[in-house]
């Protein structure tokens, strides 16, 4: 079904399209030349800007507009012409998902202490092996509730290496590809490494490109206690925007060093512990007040950030708003470390992970190469037996 072009109206300023929802949104012309899809504009085998944008007049005008069907045709001021198509204009107005747009991200699930999910998301690992489709609701599960579990995982590194394959190539950091975790590993000076309880944290903070998804498969466990603790970190700050926006706007605006030092490596990036995209919307939770480096900041400023930075801690370490989830043989935990927290309860015995992370970047880009395919077959699946 073709939608209907709108009217449109040429001004000074660029092109005004007047919308069905009576929405009037204006293009200006310089960036309506700047986007134009036709041959000599975008690069149609490789989607690559073909425009140099830095020959284009300032002051360029279109001289005559024209819809052809869903492309709206124009000719130029300084001789050439140019088409670009109702579907992108949509979107950069807002009335149609932009093409980069994480699939299912505006389903998003919050979860506190109120509305733990019941069940949690859970997958079995032949059928992530086998099926596509699975892989897809897998993804979109964990885009929309931040974490999943995957059972009958068989307890090994090939069989740990196969599933994250599934995703992506993991992402290579200072501990490897893929890494064992355990207390009996002195490979690194960190407290993951040892049997006491992990406050709620996100990895990373010390990277530039923190990673995007961590996995955690458990191959042996012989103890008591050592259960995994999930934190919807993105719940934690939509609350703190309802309900202290001032607190939440400090955490959006400072931003928090972090640092990893051992023999040889030492390791630096900042952000704020809310980053926030190009719509003002959170992309990205950075909390981690282990790896936290010094930094002074004027002494208002200074207090401010701290009662902002206590406040989303207190909510973190409520027990209330925790998942446990006491990872044994053939279960494997993955979450999304931009969005969840992730602890541990303090355990005695023994306990080892395999796991690794995922880039953000790769993480997404399959979800998008899934959804062009699966997306409308799996979204009922995908919800069903999840609120």
């Amino acid at each position: 079904m073709h939608s209907v072009p709108p009217e449109f109206q040429l001004n000074n300023d660029g092109l005004t399209l007047l919308w069905s929802s009576q929405q009037a949104v204006t293009y200006p012309w310089f960036w309506l030349r700047d986007h134009g899809e036709d041959q000599d504009s975008l690069d149609a085998a490789t989607l690559q800007r073909k425009v140099d944008t830095f020959a284009v007049p300032h002051d360029i005008k279109a001289n005559a507009v024209q819809w052809h069907g869903e492309i709206l045709q124009l000719q130029w001021s300084d001789g050439s012409t140019s088409h670009i198509s109702l579907q992108r204009l949509k979107q950069i107005a807002g009335l149609a998902p932009e093409s980069e747009a994480l699939p299912d991200a505006d389903r998003r699930y919050y979860w506190l202490a109120d509305n733990l999910p019941d069940p949690y998301p859970s997958f079995a690992y032949t059928e992530l092996i086998a099926s596509e489709m699975a892989v897809w609701q897998w993804l979109s599960a964990i885009v929309r509730y931040g974490f999943a579990v995957v059972t009958d995982v068989p307890s090994s590194e090939a069989a740990t290496q196969t599933l994250a394959e599934r995703i992506a190539p993991a992402q290579q950091t200072i501990f490897g590809i893929y890494w064992p975790l355990s207390a009996e590993l002195k490979d690194h000076g960190d407290t993951a490494y040892s049997t006491q309880f992990l406050a709620p944290h996100t990895d990373g903070t010390y990277y530039h490109d923190a990673a995007g998804l961590q996995m955690f498969n458990c191959l042996e466990f012989d103890g008591k206690g050592g259960e995994s603790v999930v934190v919807d970190g993105f719940a934690i700050a939509e609350h703190m925007r309802l309900k202290t926006p001032d607190l939440y706007q400090i955490l959006t605006e400072i931003s928090v060093p972090g640092h990893y030092l051992e023999p040889g490596v030492h390791l630096y990036a900042e952000r704020p512990v809310f980053r926030l995209d190009r719509h003002g919307q959170l992309a990205q939770i950075s909390f981690n007040n282990y790896d936290r480096a010094p930094f002074l900041l004027a002494a208002e400023r200074m207090q401010a950030f701290y009662k902002a930075y206590a406040e989303f801690n207190r909510h973190a370490i409520n027990q209330a708003n925790w998942l446990k989830i006491p990872l044994r043989p053939g279960m494997a935990l993955i979450f999304d470390n931009w969005r969840c927290l992730h602890g541990r309860m303090g355990y005695v015995g023994k306990r080892f992970f395999y796991g690794c992370y995922h880039g953000h970047a790769d993480f997404e880009s399959r979800l998008r190469v899934l959804a062009q395919t699966h997306a409308g077959a799996a979204l009922g699946a995908v919800m069903s037996g999840y609120r």
